[in-house]
């Protein structure tokens, strides 16, 4: 007799195929800090994209910047960036800004 389990999702399984991206989940309101690049001291070595759990960090030609769509404000990015490039700022000082506008 062979006992076969029901995955109850299509993504259980003992390996993953990486077919389909599983950490695009919006951020929602629970992110505490963002990280803020500047532009000038980044060397565009692309660390920081290659350390981001949820593989956020955008290539925009000469430097990279977090999608705060998906950032999930972990501030890996900011640990692994060799030039001190990334900053983590609390997302307070642009809850204010955003209020001003």
């Amino acid at each position: 007799m062979v006992i076969r389990k029901k995955f109850s999702s299509k993504y259980e399984a003992g390996w993953s195929d990486a077919d389909e991206l599983l950490l695009c989940l919006d951020t929602g309101s629970w992110r505490t800090k963002r990280p803020v690049v500047d532009k000038e001291k980044c060397n565009y070595c692309g660390l920081c994209a290659l350390y981001c759990p949820p593989q956020c960090m955008l290539n925009l030609e000469d430097y990279f910047a977090p999608n705060l769509d998906f950032c999930k404000g972990c501030g890996i990015c900011a640990k692994e960036c060799s030039r001190g490039a990334i900053a983590m700022v609390p997302e307070g000082e642009f809850a204010d800004e955003g209020a001003k506008r």
